[in-house]
């Protein structure tokens, strides 16, 4: 054993010694090569258990440039890495490309590489790995260009052998003038939701159950839950006769909203499709619209709603669980485009896994996370006092608070002139109603007073939404193409580009807020500003950009710098305030 361990040592040393005489380029696919590449590591051995780097450094033929590592290569450069099992690597990192005109496409900024090319990669040793020689192959992929000619595709293969140690000897760095060629923006952290994904890959599962629950918690007060608050006021109000099944009806409620947001998010990671956006679509939101106002219709006395009488027996033959139940499965779709760095992060892990019910069980905690504020709004609601003719009222402001929902859901589907009277037009129904025909308001003087001061202030409130609409400047955008984005591109000039949708209730948040605030239209002038519009999901544009992007929910906006080059740090997925958003602006140069 211990000769052994000399001779390796002795073999480890003139490794070091020799540096990259080990490592060796051949090149497939023509004659003479253009590109010419070797690999090197950044520490002289390595150990059981330890990370570490290697650098593939392709040095391309003076006056030649390859395709670079981007989506609007023709060829994108692409490295592998081989080594035996016990060594595994990340996936590389690439340099940013330079994007030039040249004559064969003279109205594009083409991604390239010329010179020397560095491509990093970080690899990890398994702690079960025996002291020996290894051999690891770097393999590039690229396609030379001159001028207006391009030459058949190259394989650049570069091979290099280091030695794995045994714990506890001493490593050394090496190669530091390579890596410290490197720029910075290669170590630039890739957007919010991949770090997410990469943290919560790499947690203990009772930890990542506790982050995606406070996660969830976080979502309840984001804009899109916001309508579920009053409507859950209201309607578990009105479920007096229920008070003794409360906490039973709460956790129901939760419950659904729990199954449909871990569905969709399942849906959503195995299909790589919007989050949410498969039920945006015009039949569901109909049919969803049309459940609201029977539901509604039920609160105003029309017709009692119960479940079939299997549930109803089940559930001891309250029909209130079934109201719960299905208020739960509609509220979680309200929640469903809901989107930040949390639930893109949850898309892109359970997308990795492949596995829909391990996506299903991912999604569940950040649901219940988001569910939990409503529980509790939900078992104060149920548990006020019952006596009182008063709760009639109550009873049926839960059934205008549904039909203003259901008048959420359908405006996507209508005409903007449309669109925006019809929520003030429920409004104004709801306070003359309770003004002048609600007879239980009028059972005393007071609460008739009342009545008539709610009617007073329901018409005040829809006449400030209709005011509201469209007043004040806003940032204004082109319809987005990919001429128009390259276009920008040719001038230099960075550009914004905003993904939104009308069923997209963070959206019209962002449109309200940040991209009405002055200091923000102030900030945007300087950047060319593109939108494109999910509303039709099923248009091919929307459908290409989205792909094109990596776009999984919707708000998403995504910064291009001068170059054209994404800033994948500035992306933004969900609301942002207009300081956060100023910030991000900065970054873009």
């Amino acid at each position: 054993m211990r000769i052994s361990t000399f001779f390796l040592s002795v073999l480890v040393a003139v490794l070091a010694s020799i540096g990259t005489v080990w490592g060796q380029t051949v090149s497939s696919g023509s004659a003479e090569r253009i590109v010419t590449g070797r690999l090197v590591f950044s520490v002289d051995r390595l150990r059981p258990g330890d990370s570490f780097e290697a650098a593939f450094e392709a040095k391309v033929r003076e006056g030649y440039h390859i395709g670079a590592h981007d989506k609007d290569a023709l060829y994108p450069a692409k490295l592998t890495i081989e080594a035996s099992k016990d060594i595994v690597f990340d996936r590389p990192i690439y340099p940013k490309a330079q994007r030039k005109v040249f004559e064969i496409a003279p109205n594009e900024r083409i991604p390239v590489y010329e010179d020397v090319v560095l491509i990093r990669v970080k690899g990890r040793v398994s702690k079960d790995s025996k002291p020996r020689i290894v051999t690891i192959t770097a393999k590039l992929e690229s396609q030379a260009c001159k001028a207006d000619q391009c030459y058949p595709p190259e394989t650049t293969i570069a091979i290099a052998k280091i030695a794995i140690s045994e714990p506890g000897v001493k490593v050394n760095r090496i190669n530091s003038d390579i890596f410290a060629k490197m720029p910075k923006s290669l170590d630039k952290p890739s957007d919010a939701a991949s770090q997410m994904a990469g943290r919560l890959e790499n947690m203990n599962p009772i930890a990542r159950v506790v982050l995606l629950y406070l996660g969830g918690l976080i979502l309840a007060f984001t804009p899109c839950v916001y309508p579920m608050i009053p409507v859950t006021f209201g309607y578990f109000s009105s479920q007096a006769d229920k008070k003794q099944k409360a906490t039973l009806l709460a956790a129901v409620y939760v419950l659904g909203i729990a199954l449909t947001y871990s569905i969709l998010g399942s849906i959503a990671a195995a299909t790589g499709g919007l989050f949410g956006a498969a039920m945006q679509s015009t039949p569901v939101l109909i049919g969803i619209a049309t459940v609201l106002v029977l539901l509604a219709l039920s609160m105003f006395g029309l017709y009692e709603l119960q479940a079939p009488a299997f549930i109803r027996n089940r559930a001891s033959g309250r029909s209130g669980v079934f109201g719960a139940l299905v208020m739960g499965l509609i509220f979680g779709i309200v929640a469903a485009p809901c989107v930040g760095p949390m639930v893109l992060g949850l898309l892109l892990l359970a997308a990795k896994t492949g596995n829909p019910v391990a996506g299903f069980f991912l999604f569940f905690p950040l649901a219940l996370g988001i569910g939990t504020p409503l529980f509790f709004i939900a078992l104060f609601s149920a548990r006020m006092p019952q006596p009182g003719i008063w709760m009639v009222a109550v009873k049926k402001l839960a059934g205008f608070l549904l039909l203003g929902v259901a008048a959420y859901f359908l405006l996507p589907l209508l005409p903007e002139e449309l669109a925006q009277y019809l929520i003030p037009i429920i409004v104004i129904a709801a306070g003359v109603y309770f003004g002048y025909f609600e007879k239980s308001i009028k059972s005393t003087k007071l609460t008739a007073v009342l009545g008539k001061v709610f009617c007073g202030a329901m018409i005040a409130v829809a006449v400030f939404m209709l005011l509201s609409n469209g007043s004040g400047p806003s940032l204004t955008w082109e319809p987005y193409t990919p001429s128009r984005l390259n276009r920008a591109i040719r001038e230099g000039k960075p550009v914004m580009l905003d993904f939104t949708a009308k069923w997209c209730g963070v959206c019209k948040e962002l449109e309200e807020g940040p991209f009405s605030d002055p200091k923000v239209i102030r900030a945007a002038e300087r950047f060319t500003r593109l939108q494109v519009d999910g509303t039709d999901r099923n248009d091919p544009q929307t459908l290409a950009a989205v792909r094109k992007y990596g776009v999984k929910g919707f708000p998403t906006i995504i910064f291009f710098d001068s170059s054209g080059s994404e800033l994948r740090e500035a992306r933004v997925s969900g609301f942002v305030n207009s300081d956060e958003l100023i910030k991000l602006m900065k970054l873009v140069k």
